[in-house]
C-alpha cells in the first residue's frame, strides 16, 4: 500500500458578531479539513459504514409529470382514487391510483385514447367507474369507457351526447345516474347515464350554457350541485334545473372542483380561476372556510372523497405562474389542508448534527425532485447505506439563485454544505455605498465596487465564486461545498446584482450497488442583471458516490451558474463503473476507500471576537449576530481545531463592506491560533482556514 499526501484546506461553521457601538459583524467559521488517501485494492467488497438505523429512506411517488384537466373517482370495491389522463403539454392516457400511500401506475391491457378535459364518476349501481369524452390532438371526444379495476371496456351505447370537453358530471346515487352537463361544444343540455345508454334531459328550467362548472352529488339532500362561471348555484333534482339563492356566495370562477365532504355531509369547493378558496354548502348557504393551510390556487385540477381514509384528495391543476401542470397531492380532513406529496419534496438535515443518516435502503422515485434544508452547522449531506440505492428522480443540492427579489438582508443562501452568497449592494442615495457583500467561502467572489468601470477591469460585477483550483482536492476529502458569488456593485437609485449561493456538498455510499437513472445535482446559483449590475455565480459544490458497483444513464452536476462553468468536483469510487450519463465536470473516478470516517478529518471553531463569547454552533444570519464585542477597530480572534497537526498554518478571512481582508497565517499550536485583525464599521464576516497534510 502506498499513500498519496495531499494538502488540506480546512474552514469552519458560520457565526455572526457585534460591535455594541457603531457596527456589527457577522463571523463565518467554515471548518472543513481537506484531505485524501488512496488505498490498495480491499480483499473484500466496500462497506458504506451504515448502521442501517435510520431505516429505509423513500420518499413519497408521485403522478409522473404532474398535469391538469385530468379526471379523478373513488372506487370503494377496491378502495382507491383512479385517476386518468389529462394534460402535460401532450395527452395522456395513464391509469394511475392511489390507496393512501404512493401513487400507482396501472398497466391495463386495454386503455383508452390519451385526452383531457373528460370526467369520471363511480357508477354505485353498476361497480365500476365511468368515464366521458375530453379532447386530444385530432379533437373533441364522445366516448363512453368503464374501468372494473383492472382493465378499461369502451361502451357502445345508441344514443350520446355530442363531443365535448370541460364539461361537468357527477353521478346521482338517488337515481342510479350520471348526470352530465354543458361543457365545450355542449350548449345548455343536460344528459343521463343508466349504465348502457345516454339519454338526453328535458328539463322545464336549465342552468346557463357554459363550460368550466364544477359539479357534486349532495347526499344528504339528494341533489346534484353545480357551481362556476357565472357564480351561480344550480340544483338539479332528477328533473330539472333550480337556481338556489345564498346569502353568502363565492365569486364566479372557471373551472372549480366539488365533492361531497363526508366528514360534514356538505359540498366542498376549492378554487378555480387561480382562487386560493376552500368553501363548503350545506344546501341553503355557502361558508368560506379559513383552514391554517391551503393549496395554491388553481385551475383544472380534481378531488375525490376517499371513503376510507375519511379524506377529501385534491390533486394537481394549473397553478398561475408557477407550474402548469401541478403534481401536488392535498387530504382535507373537514378542518384543514395537508400537503401530501409533490414535485419537490425536503429531506431536513435540522436533526442531525452531523448530517450523517445510517439508512438501510434509498428509493428516489421518478417525478420528484429532492432539496434540502440546511443544519445549523450547515455541514454537507452523507447519506449511507447497507444495502442498494436507486436514483430515479432529482437530487438537488445546488446553491440558491440570485434573484432580484430577495428581500433586503436576504442572501443567496448555498447548498448544505455550501456558501452564501455576497448581497448586492443596496441603492447609493440610500446606503452611502456602491460596493456590495463578498460572497462566502473559501473561493467567496469580491463584490463589484464601481458602476460605470467595466473596463479593462469589470468593477461593476461580482466576481464568481471559486473552487476547483483554488481549495479543495480531487478526493473530496473531506467533503467541501461551493463558494459564493460576490454582490455587484449599486448606482444612486437602483440596487446591484445578488451573488449566486455555493453548490452544496453530498456523499451517497452504499455497501450495495446505487443505480442512477436520474440527476444528482450541486451547482452554484446563477446571477440576475438589476439595471445596475450582476452578481457573481456561485461555484459548484462536491458530488461523491461511492458503492460496490455505480451504472445507470443518470447524470451528475456540479457546475458554477452555468454549465459553461464547471468548477465544481464529482468523484465515483465503485469496483464496476458504468456510469453513462453527461458529468459536469468530468467525474475524478477510483475504487471505493474502506474507511468511512475520511470525512471527519478535522474542524475549526472560532471561539471568541474581542473577548466575546461565539454562539456555538453559529447560525450565520446577518440579522441575529453569534458574538457581540465592545466595538470596531483592533481585535483578537480565537480559533480552536480538533485533528489538526501543531505548526499548520492558519488564515483569517475578514469580508466587509468594502472588501476581503486576510490575516495571518499563524501557527496552530496546542489546539489554538490567535489572530489581531482591525475589524471595520460595517456588517462582514470572518472564516478561518487552514492548510495541512497527512
Amino acid at each position: 500500500m502506498h499513500a498519496h499526501h495531499p494538502s488540506c484546506d480546512l474552514t469552519s461553521p458560520v457565526v455572526r458578531f457585534h460591535p455594541r457601538s457603531r457596527s456589527f459583524l457577522r463571523a463565518l467559521l467554515a471548518g472543513v479539513a481537506v484531505a485524501a488517501l488512496q488505498a490498495a485494492d480491499p480483499d473484500l467488497p466496500f462497506t458504506s459504514g451504515s448502521t442501517g438505523a435510520d431505516g429505509p429512506l423513500a420518499f413519497r411517488e408521485i403522478v409522473v409529470g404532474g398535469r391538469q384537466q385530468h379526471a379523478m373517482a373513488y372506487d370503494p370495491v377496491r378502495q382507491e382514487v383512479v385517476l386518468f389522463g389529462g394534460n402535460l403539454g401532450f395527452g395522456s392516457a395513464e391509469t394511475w391510483v392511489w390507496q393512501g400511500g404512493n401513487w400507482v401506475r396501472r398497466l391495463p391491457p386495454t386503455s383508452p385514447p390519451d385526452r383531457w378535459g373528460h370526467c369520471m364518476v363511480w357508477d354505485a349501481a353498476r361497480g365500476e367507474i365511468v368515464m366521458f369524452g375530453g379532447t386530444r390532438s385530432t379533437g373533441r371526444l364522445n366516448d363512453t369507457w368503464t374501468w372494473n379495476g383492472t382493465t378499461w371496456t369502451e361502451k357502445n351505447p345508441a344514443d350520446r351526447p355530442s363531443p365535448r370537453d370541460n364539461f361537468a358530471m357527477t353521478y346521482d346515487a338517488a337515481r342510479n345516474q350520471a348526470v352530465l352537463f354543458g361543457g365545450n361544444n355542449g350548449g345548455d343540455q343536460t344528459w343521463l347515464w343508466d349504465g348502457s345508454n345516454w339519454t338526453l334531459a328535458n328539463p322545464a328550467t336549465k342552468a346557463p350554457a357554459t363550460g368550466g362548472n364544477g359539479m357534486a352529488y349532495d347526499a344528504v339532500r339528494q341533489e346534484v350541485v353545480m357551481f362556476g362561471p357565472h357564480g351561480q348555484t344550480w340544483i338539479w333534482n332528477g328533473a330539472t334545473w333550480a337556481q338556489r339563492p345564498s346569502f353568502e356566495v363565492p365569486s364566479a370562477r372557471s373551472n372549480p372542483s366539488l365533492i361531497q365532504d363526508g366528514t360534514s355531509n356538505t359540498i366542498l369547493l376549492f378554487s378555480g380561476s387561480n382562487l386560493a378558496e376552500t368553501w363548503s354548502w350545506n344546501g341553503v348557504n355557502w361558508t368560506r372556510r379559513n383552514p391554517a393551510t391551503t393549496p395554491s390556487g388553481r385551475q383544472f385540477h380534481d378531488m375525490a372523497w376517499d371513503a376510507v381514509r375519511q379524506r377529501v384528495v385534491l390533486f394537481g391543476g394549473s397553478i398561475s405562474g408557477v407550474d402548469a401542470n401541478s403534481g401536488d397531492t392535498w387530504l382535507w380532513n373537514g378542518t384543514d389542508w395537508t400537503l401530501w406529496s409533490n414535485k419537490t419534496q425536503f429531506f431536513d438535515l435540522a436533526g442531525r448534527a452531523n448530517g450523517i443518516f445510517n439508512f438501510t435502503t434509498i428509493n428516489v422515485p421518478p417525478g420528484i425532485t429532492v432539496q434540502f434544508r440546511r443544519n445549523s452547522g450547515n455541514t454537507p449531506v452523507r447519506w449511507l447505506a447497507t444495502g442498494d440505492v436507486a436514483i430515479n428522480g432529482v437530487i438537488d443540492a445546488g446553491g440558491q439563485f440570485g434573484d432580484n427579489a430577495l428581500p433586503v438582508g436576504t442572501v443567496a443562501a448555498g447548498g448544505p454544505g455550501g456558501y452564501d452568497g455576497g448581497r448586492g449592494a443596496l441603492r447609493q442615495d440610500a446606503s452611502g455605498s456602491f460596493v456590495g457583500a463578498p460572497g462566502q467561502g473559501p473561493g467567496g467572489g469580491a463584490p463589484g465596487t464601481d458602476p460605470a468601470v467595466t473596463s479593462p477591469e469589470n468593477l461593476r460585477d461580482g466576481r464568481d465564486g471559486q473552487h476547483a483550483g483554488t481549495y479543495g482536492n480531487a478526493f473530496l476529502q473531506p467533503l467541501a461545498g461551493g463558494s459564493g458569488g460576490g454582490g455587484g456593485a449599486s448606482t444612486p437609485t437602483v440596487n446591484g446584482g445578488n451573488g449566486g449561493g455555493g453548490g452544496g456538498a453530498l456523499m451517497i455510499a452504499s455497501s450495495r450497488d446505487i443505480l442512477l437513472n436520474g440527476v444528482i445535482r450541486a451547482n452554484g446559483g446563477s446571477r440576475q442583471w438589476t439595471g445596475a449590475s450582476m452578481g457573481g455565480r456561485g461555484s459548484g459544490g462536491a458530488i461523491l458516490l461511492r458503492a460496490d458497483r455505480i451504472t445507470g444513464p443518470g447524470s451528475l452536476e456540479a457546475y458554477g451558474g452555468e454549465a459553461n462553468n464547471p468548477n465544481g468536483r464529482i468523484r465515483i469510487e465503485a469496483y464496476v463503473r458504468t456510469l453513462n450519463g453527461g458529468q459536469t465536470p468530468p467525474a475524478v473516478v477510483g475504487l471505493p476507500a474502506a474507511n468511512g470516517e475520511l470525512n471527519q478529518i478535522g474542524t475549526l471553531t472560532i471561539i471568541s471576537v474581542d473577548g466575546a463569547n461565539v454562539l456555538q454552533p453559529p447560525t450565520g444570519n446577518p440579522l441575529t449576530p453569534d458574538v457581540v464585542f465592545s466595538d470596531a477597530g483592533p481585535v483578537n480572534v480565537v480559533v480552536n481545531g480538533v485533528g489538526i497537526p501543531n505548526g499548520t498554518p492558519v488564515t483569517l478571512r475578514v469580508t466587509t463592506g468594502t472588501g476581503v481582508i486576510t490575516a495571518g497565517p499563524v501557527n496552530f499550536q496546542n489546539g489554538t491560533a490567535t489572530f489581531n485583525v482591525t475589524v471595520p464599521a460595517g456588517v462582514g464576516t470572518l472564516q478561518a482556514v487552514a492548510q495541512f497534510t497527512l
